[in-house]
């Protein structure tokens, strides 16, 4: 090895550098940017649909990256964390996000104030987090992810596919966040759930941006798995890959056509890196986790289409086994201690051996977005009366 220090040992140092260079200067940009909780309070009608959702992650989406290497390797530029979140504390309903404070705080407003006319956005001066810490002998904890169960090119059941993109009327909606609203407002006084969907755009990174080797974006794949799904097909009708490319539809299933559009129509859309968590929280004399759980699970349901892509149980404060593999209980304690930081801080870290999910804009706007009338969960919180604008006539001075 000393003989081979030259080779080895530059090479070696200029890695660590790199890697800790950018951990440094990323971290200083995050902070320096500061992050706040806005609360979203809904009017009583919403005539919009996802679709308005989905027109702000987008303008998200077009401020992640940097212009130029300085931004890259001197100021730390790289794509922001934000986090979408609905958060039910005994069975009051809220929405919620948590943004960088400088340049996004007042993008996000803007645009939201854009799609959804009537209704309100407010700082939280104090995180509504704060009132929970981490005392097991006053709460009882527990947290898990979800993630979708085959690969990222497969698209969950959205929106379009319910048809709300072509605004139906009110009372013929069948909107799919329902199912999560009403798990929400249906929990105890003294219990808590949060739900929170971490986002970070999912981009081709480069030399620009800081990366030593290419690394393509989600897209590549998308396109090989088409290309998988008309092989597939070629070998179960038994002709070549290049006879069922002149005439596709000819050979495809009708599931396998479905598939095929729904990933090109996810193509054309922009796409983020994605963690959902979730947590419950409830008093240590009260615990309740055997009931509430499956039902945070079982709400994610409504977003499956079992022909392409669905939500799985990916990782929770718990072990299969705990009389062997924690005993004392004191792995579970650590997890959930620090799961409860990671929420606050609105972490991007994947737990286990799970990476981020890949979701496009439409995704996240199906399963984040702001409900109509069709939502009669009663704890929803909504303003009180429409607000009215002023006459155009009115006197000033």
């Amino acid at each position: 090895m000393l003989a081979t220090a030259p080779v080895w040992l530059p090479v070696t140092t200029f890695l660590l550098f790199h890697e800790f260079w950018f951990y440094y200067i990323r971290k200083e940009y995050d902070i320096n940017y500061g992050r706040t909780t806005i609360e979203i309070k809904l009017p009583q009608e919403i005539l919009k649909s996802p679709q308005a959702m989905e027109l702000v992650l987008t303008q998200l989406y077009q401020k992640a990256s940097p212009d130029n290497h300085k931004e890259s390797y001197i100021d730390g530029k790289h794509p922001p964390t934000s986090s979408l979140e609905m958060v039910s504390r005994g069975g009051d309903v809220r929405f919620y996000m948590n943004v960088p404070k400088k340049r996004y705080k007042e993008m996000w407003e803007a645009q939201l104030y854009a799609h959804y006319p009537g209704i309100e956005v407010h700082e939280l001066d104090i995180d509504y987090t704060a009132e929970i810490t981490f005392d097991m002998s006053k709460y009882q904890y527990f947290s898990f992810h979800m993630g979708l169960k085959k690969a990222d090119a497969y698209p969950i059941k959205t929106y379009i596919e319910y048809g709300l993109d072509e605004m139906p009327k009110e009372e013929e909606k069948i909107d799919p966040i329902n199912t999560m609203l009403e798990m929400l407002g249906s929990i105890g006084p003294r219990e808590h759930v949060w739900v929170q969907i971490l986002i970070e755009a999912n981009k081709e990174w480069t030399l620009k941006e800081g990366s030593l080797k290419k690394k393509p974006d989600w897209k590549e794949a998308a396109q090989q798995e088409i290309k998988n799904i008309i092989s597939q097909a070629a070998k179960r009708v038994g002709v070549s890959e290049e006879e069922i490319g002149k005439n596709v539809n000819q050979f495809l299933s009708d599931a396998e056509k479905d598939t095929v559009r729904a990933i090109e129509r996810s193509l054309g859309k922009y796409a983020f890196n994605s963690i959902i968590r979730m947590i419950y929280i409830c008093p240590a004399d009260d615990v309740r986790i055997g009931d509430i759980v499956p039902r945070m699970i079982s709400a994610w349901y409504a977003f499956d289409d079992l022909s392409r892509n669905s939500f799985k149980f990916l990782w929770r404060t718990d072990f299969d086994w705990n009389w062997w593999q924690d005993p004392s209980g004191r792995k579970k304690a650590h997890m959930k201690a620090n799961e409860l930081d990671e929420y606050k801080r609105r972490v991007l870290h994947p737990q286990g051996h799970y990476g981020p999910s890949v979701l496009t804009t439409e995704e996240l706007a199906t399963i984040f977005h702001f409900p109509g009338k069709v939502a009669t969960t009663p704890s929803l919180g909504r303003i009180p009366s429409k607000r009215a604008e002023p006459p155009a006539n009115l006197p000033v001075g």
